[in-house]
């Protein structure tokens, strides 16, 4: 389990660079009224190296469930999931992630 304090900045909460199938859970349980956070998924293109962004996702005051599901997502080269808080009063946000 992991714990990422939000500061403003795009923040990696996970990333991956071996083959596998990776899924895992964000918990946004501390978020209040005025509170807004982006998550986003990137999938590394072997050809450049560069990572793409694959998934955005924002969600907005209190979340009722209050946890996000990441998918399976296979990846070869590299996965990377951002946390990146842009409005209201910083939060800590927990996560956990697997791997099959």
């Amino acid at each position: 389990m992991g714990k990422t304090e939000m500061d403003g900045t795009e923040q990696t909460i996970f990333e991956n660079t071996e083959l596998g199938e990776y899924s895992g859970y964000i918990f946004l349980d501390a978020m209040e009224s005025g509170d807004s956070i982006t998550i986003r998924i990137y999938v590394k293109d072997p050809e450049d190296g560069n990572y793409k962004k694959f998934l955005e996702e924002t969600f907005t005051g209190e979340i009722d469930p209050p946890t996000v599901r990441v998918a399976p997502i296979i990846g070869k080269c590299g996965i990377k999931v951002t946390a990146q808080q842009t409005a209201g009063t910083y939060k800590t946000i927990t996560h956990m992630w697997f791997k099959r």
